[in-house]
C-alpha cells in the first residue's frame, strides 16, 4: 500500500477527535491506520475513508502494553509503510470527587491517556528518527493546565502527556521529528456518554465545540507546526492568567467547574 502524502496512524479513531483526524488526513491524500478498540466502527470508516486515501483498521487497546502496541504497529505499517505522522487521539474519561473515584479507575486514566500514547510513540520514533522526518501530535486538554472540579485522575493523566511531549520535543530538536500538543476544551464527543459524565455535559453543552474544529487544528499543525496550541484560540488567556496569577486562575475555574449541585456534598468531605 501506498500513498503520495504519506501514512498516518490515528488512536482513538473510531468515533470523535480521532474519527474527524483521520478523515481530514485522509482528504488531505494520507494513507490511515485507525487504531481503535472497535474493529466495525474502524471497518466502516476505512470504507470511508478508501475513495481519498488507503486506510488500514486496526482494533487495538494500547493499554494492553508496550510490546503489544510495538508487533501489532509494527505489523501495519510493514503494510501501509512507516509512519510520518501520529496522532494519539484515544481518549476516557471519568467525573467525580477524588474520594468516590477508586484506585484502579486512577490508574485505567493514566494507562489510556500517559501509558498508551507513550507506546504508540516508542513504536514509531525510531524509524520517523531514522528517517529525519515525521510528526507526533497527542491530544490533551484544557484541564491539564487548570485543574477542574471532578478531573483529578483525567488532568492528571493529560498533564503527564503534555510535559512527556514537551521533554520529548527538547530531546529530539535536531532530529527533524516534530512534536505538538493540542488542548482542547469541551467537545461534543461519544467521551461524554460515558460513567457520570452525561451529567457535566448537562452543564457544559453550551460551551462544547464540535471535534472538527480540533481536526481541523491537527491537521494545520503539519503546515505550520507549534509546540503548544489550544482550541478554541481564546482558551490560550488561561496561560496568560495563570503567569500573572495562579490563585486567580484557580478561583475562576473552581467557581466555574464545581457542580452546585453538590455543594454541601462529596466535594466537601473533610
Amino acid at each position: 500500500m501506498a500513498a503520495t502524502r504519506g501514512v498516518a496512524i490515528v488512536t482513538g479513531s473510531s468515533s470523535g477527535i480521532g474519527q474527524e483526524t483521520a478523515r481530514a488526513l485522509a482528504r488531505r491524500g494520507l494513507a490511515t491506520v485507525l487504531v481503535a478498540r472497535q474493529r466495525d466502527r474502524l471497518e466502516a470508516l476505512a470504507r470511508e475513508l478508501a475513495p481519498y486515501a488507503p486506510s488500514v483498521p486496526l482494533p487495538l487497546d494500547l493499554s494492553h502494553g508496550e510490546d503489544t502496541v510495538d508487533s501489532v504497529l509494527a505489523e501495519a505499517t510493514a503494510r501501509t509503510g512507516p509512519a510520518d505522522v501520529l496522532v494519539n487521539c484515544a481518549g476516557h474519561g471519568m467525573y467525580g470527587s477524588f474520594l468516590d473515584t477508586a484506585a484502579d479507575e486512577l490508574h485505567t486514566l493514566m494507562r489510556v491517556h500517559y501509558f498508551g500514547p507513550v507506546a504508540a510513540i516508542r513504536a514509531v520514533l525510531p524509524s520517523m528518527r531514522a528517517r529525519g522526518r515525521g510528526h507526533v501530535i497527542n491530544i490533551c486538554s484544557m484541564s491539564s493546565k487548570m485543574g477542574p472540579w471532578g478531573h483529578t485522575g483525567y488532568a492528571a493523566a493529560k498533564a503527564a502527556l503534555s510535559t512527556f511531549t514537551e521533554s520529548l520535543a527538547t530531546e529530539y530538536s535536531h532530529s527533524g521529528v516534530r512534536f505538538s500538543v493540542v488542548h482542547p476544551g469541551l467537545v461534543d464527543t461519544p467521551f461524554f456518554e460515558r460513567g457520570d459524565l452525561p451529567r457535566l455535559r448537562v452543564r457544559t453543552e453550551r460551551r462544547m465545540i464540535q471535534p472538527e474544529l480540533v481536526a481541523r487544528t491537527v491537521v494545520g499543525l503539519l503546515d505550520r507546526p507549534r509546540l503548544q496550541t489550544c482550541v478554541p484560540r481564546h482558551y490560550r488567556l488561561v496561560d496568560a492568567i495563570a503567569a500573572c496569577s495562579p490563585t486567580l486562575l484557580h478561583r475562576l475555574v473552581a467557581r466555574q467547574s464545581r457542580p452546585h449541585a453538590l455543594l454541601g456534598g462529596v466535594g466537601d468531605r473533610p
